[in-house]
């Protein structure tokens, strides 16, 4: 079994799943860069064996506390609104029932996975995730 830390998956969360960069990434966990290195070494590693070798995985490192409202953006009419984490994403604003909704909160990249030009962010590091309340 492997035990994958709450700064870890944060790491991994902020660096390969919202697409920030490590500087970005190390201060919105309020680390150094040389420890966020060695911290997304570990997790990298870790999860490489996890997929690798089949281990089980263990997330550890403290009680969380997790934001209860994620906001929402028209992308038509430019409407923002929050909907309760656990409620699934809406599926039409509520203002001109237009489709073309994101994450008003979440990182956009400039499309089509070309280079790394999203990595700069437009949204808040951190915004919506698990943070540790002690240790």
């Amino acid at each position: 079994m492997l035990s994958l830390g709450l700064d870890e998956l944060e790491a991994l969360r902020l660096a390969d799943l919202e697409g920030l960069y490590q500087e970005q990434v190390a201060e919105a966990m309020d680390v150094s860069r040389q420890t966020l290195g060695r911290i997304l070494e570990s997790a990298h590693r870790k999860v490489a064996q996890l997929l690798v070798e089949g281990k089980t995985l263990r997330i550890e490192g403290g009680k969380v506390e997790m934001s209860e409202m994620r906001e929402f953006k028209c992308m038509g009419c430019g409407h923002t609104w929050e909907v309760p984490y656990g409620t699934g994403r809406p599926g039409e604003c509520p203002s001109c029932k237009g489709e073309n909704i994101h994450r008003a909160d979440a990182p956009r990249g400039c499309g089509a996975g070309k280079g790394r030009c999203g990595r700069a962010g437009g949204g808040r590091a951190g915004a919506g995730r698990a943070v540790r309340t002690e240790g």
